[in-house]
């Protein structure tokens, strides 16, 4: 098998060899085995490392498919240069390995990854927020867990940016202030993030302080997001 993919997640095993998880342009996501890997004579591990775009060669095994070769088509240098980038792309890693199943392909996604930190690697900015917070947008619509943003999932009245309450989590979307303040609750939300989900934002300086958004992908995945954590600290 020949595909080209993103690295996601390596994990060691056995002395020498690596679990690596990654997504594939031909399969989706996959999870491989790089034998002798950790040998300092090995050549694939520069090639193998997270973030890297690579071209792979793999063949079945008796577990899962192993790594008969892999050339590195692009590295992401301006992403692992900065801290703020390698964080922000740690934490869409971290969202496919918690949210995405292993071996079902879809364009849409490989497409949403790749050119993710292609913007990533090229941008000049210290300060990479508004791009976290408008691919989370769409990784959720991707994944089909985008809220309901338009009609209140409780009483079915149309919202706009004047009406709208907050999320909840039960009603699994975005409530009115009517609603939210008869009882149901929720987690109040801005206009910035209301605007996010409509896709109507044109903001450009988001902070780094935590977003309904971040909720939302915990919420979603029943994981807590180590990521999101690392980009509170990040200045």
């Amino acid at each position: 098998m020949v595909t080209k993919a993103v690295i996601i997640k390596k994990e060691n095993t056995n002395e020498y060899d690596q679990w690596v998880t990654c997504y594939t342009e031909e399969f989706g996501k996959l999870k491989v085995v790089a034998k002798s890997i950790l040998k300092p004579s090995s050549i694939q591990a520069l090639h193998l490392d997270i973030f890297n775009l690579v071209e792979f060669d793999l063949v079945n095994g008796r577990g899962m498919p192993i790594v008969t070769g892999a050339q590195v088509t692009n590295s992401h240098a301006g992403v692992k240069s900065s801290l703020a980038k390698t964080t922000v792309a740690y934490f869409f890693a971290e969202a496919v390995d918690k949210m995405v199943l292993e071996n079902e392909k879809d364009e849409r996604l490989w497409h949403l990854l790749s050119s993710l930190l292609g913007e990533l690697n090229r941008i000049n900015t210290t300060n990479p927020m508004s791009l976290l917070r408008q691919r989370q947008t769409e990784l959720l619509e991707v994944l089909g867990y985008l809220p309901e943003v338009d009609l209140c999932r409780i009483c079915d009245n149309r919202m706009d940016a004047r009406t709208f309450g907050a999320f909840n989590h039960v009603a699994g979307g975005v409530i009115c202030k009517k609603c939210f303040l008869s009882g149901h609750g929720g987690i109040l939300i801005s206009s910035d993030e209301f605007a996010l989900l409509a896709n109507r934002s044109n903001k450009s300086d988001f902070s780094s302080r935590r977003s309904i958004l971040d909720g939302i992908f915990e919420y979603i995945s029943g994981n807590k997001f180590y990521s999101l954590d690392l980009l509170n600290m990040v200045k």
